[in-house]
């Protein structure tokens, strides 16, 4: 791939990176959810939690907020209306450099993976001012396809090796799964998608939701959870196209140009995070309530990959979290100020103790920047604030 890439951008002094195995590395686990397919555009959640709605409509003022720092990633989202914005600007600009010239102010708000595909972009139309987005998809496609397969193959056998655990018909279940799903693999190659152009969407082609589908009937009633739950932590290995570059490649070829684009932004999209999860994976945990009071802006990629993991285990396979939750408090703090959240003077103070609360200690941010005194900022807030803010700092005193 990368004498490939090399000879197709000769004059261009960008290479092509190299896929980080450990991006975003974080157990996923069943009762976390699945949100994205890497051949399904808009895949549903294969999975949901037994308690609680996850309903976010009382957050909206935090979706509308631009510029504000995931405090997962580190990265400045863009809010919904905001990107629909600029796709309607990509549409209007026809040529790859215009767009490319768009995204270029928006390259500080896109995550990693994005970041890359865009150098990608930008090298490819350098080279080829009269090109699109999917052309130069289109020529890295045949080599991302292969190492894509390699990837997916590799994931299988770590799935193949737990039925080592199981007993011999729930292992001969899974293998049953795992031989099928290969088969489609290798067999989707660009010369049969050449041969039948439909041959994409055909039932036969190897899709990472349907084998997750068919492994958990497989195995959701056994009674050895750790066992099926590590068996779910190999197969979620699977790339997909938000933490494979190769996946990125092979889902989007034959996409159109401004889709494409857009793309780059979306996963750095606003979205509601519940600090405390909505439906936690223990039945002993209270479930996270639907108000503003536990909710924070998250980019919508971070916010599904923490799924309903504790916070405390999310900050151990992301040790910057507390440092970019910081940040994104300035963020809203600045917003505050600037009239962004109405009747909202509390938030910052509810903010740090909610946080400090989930992650246990934690996650302490300082919020001295913010000249509202506690007294003004609750002088207006409803009942159910107040009530919430003091449980909070009540149960705060024994942590630490």
């Amino acid at each position: 791939m990368e004498l490939f890439f090399n000879k197709l951008f000769s004059n261009i002094p960008v290479s092509k990176p190299t896929n980080q195995p450990g991006q975003r590395s974080y157990s996923t686990g069943i009762r976390g959810g699945l949100q994205n397919d890497m051949f399904v555009k808009n895949a549903e959640p294969v999975f949901t939690g037994k308690r609680g709605s996850g309903s976010t409509k009382k957050g909206a003022v935090l979706k509308e907020l631009d510029n504000i720092t995931c405090p997962y990633s580190g990265v400045k989202m863009l809010s919904a209306k905001k990107i629909d914005k600029i796709e309607a600007e990509l549409a209007k600009t026809p040529s790859i450099t215009g767009r490319i010239d768009i995204l270029e102010q928006y390259k500080p708000n896109m995550q990693k993976l994005e970041k890359n595909m865009f150098a990608i972009f930008k090298g490819y139309a350098a080279n080829h001012p009269e090109g699109n987005l999917n052309a130069c998809l289109r020529e890295l496609y045949p080599d991302s396809l292969a190492e894509l397969k390699i990837e997916q193959i590799k994931v299988l056998d770590k799935v193949d090796k737990v039925t080592k655990k199981m007993d011999a018909k729930t292992a001969l279940e899974v293998r049953k799964i795992t031989t099928d799903a290969r088969h489609k693999i290798l067999s989707d190659t660009p010369e049969t998608i050449k041969r039948n152009p439909k041959a994409r969407t055909a039932d036969h082609i190897f899709k990472r939701k349907d084998l997750l589908d068919e492994l958990r009937d497989a195995t959701i009633h056994k009674t050895n959870p750790e066992l099926f739950d590590e068996m779910w932590q190999a197969a979620s290995e699977l790339p997909k196209s938000s933490t494979s570059m190769d996946a990125f490649i092979v889902k989007y070829a034959d996409r159109p140009p401004v889709e494409i684009a857009t793309r780059l932004l979306r996963p750095s999209t606003t979205s509601i995070e519940h600090i405390t999860p909505a439906n936690p994976d223990s039945i002993t945990t209270e479930a996270g309530e639907n108000e503003l009071t536990n909710f924070m802006p998250a980019s919508r990629d971070w916010n599904t990959a923490r799924g309903n993991n504790p916070l405390p285990e999310f900050i151990k396979q992301h040790r910057n979290i507390p440092r970019y939750s910081q940040k994104m408090t300035d963020d809203i703090i600045k917003a505050i100020y600037h009239g962004k959240m109405p009747d909202c003077d509390w938030y910052p103070y509810v903010l740090k103790e909610k946080m400090y609360n989930e992650s246990q200690g934690l996650i302490n941010v300082n919020i001295d920047k913010y000249k509202v005194s506690e007294a003004d900022a609750f002088k207006n807030a409803p009942e159910k604030v107040i009530d919430a803010y003091n449980r909070l700092k009540e149960e705060n005193k024994n942590i630490g």
